[in-house]
């Protein structure tokens, strides 16, 4: 199903917000960061509705969304989540054992995951375009 997720430009970055789902909130330094967050946010949540045995609600629209004054001047997009957890996928990865040693070294002090770590140096390095030729 797809959601509508409105961004909100602020001081400091992008918040995001979803209507048809109140709480379910997140943000981002940019705006890819703060997409990138909002489709993590909703299938989170989305899936923890789903295995509480709530329903997904029927989405509203962009159009019904952006007329009430609340949203005015918003950006709105859709956001395609499936609500059963399958959003997000597992894959294997090599990597030399000292870099993987140094990366869960760093995210226990810091108190996240390696996951969220490779999220976070991936949307670093696209940001960045490291890999340009």
């Amino acid at each position: 199903m797809q959601y509508v997720a409105l961004f909100t430009e602020e001081k400091h970055g992008f918040s995001v917000e979803f209507p048809d789902f109140p709480g379910c909130v997140t943000c981002g330094d940019t705006l890819d960061e703060a997409v990138d967050h909002a489709f993590e946010a909703l299938a989170v949540f989305a899936e923890e509705l789903a295995g509480q045995g709530g329903e997904l609600p029927e989405p509203l629209t962009k159009k019904q969304l952006l007329a009430l004054p609340e949203h005015a001047g918003k950006k709105a997009i859709n956001v395609t989540v499936n609500g059963d957890g399958t959003d997000f996928e597992e894959f294997e990865m090599v990597m030399h054992a000292h870099l993987l040693g140094r990366i869960e070294k760093y995210c226990g002090q810091h108190g996240v995951s390696p996951a969220d770590f490779l999220a976070v140096a991936a949307r670093e390095a696209i940001k960045n375009d490291v890999f340009k030729d």
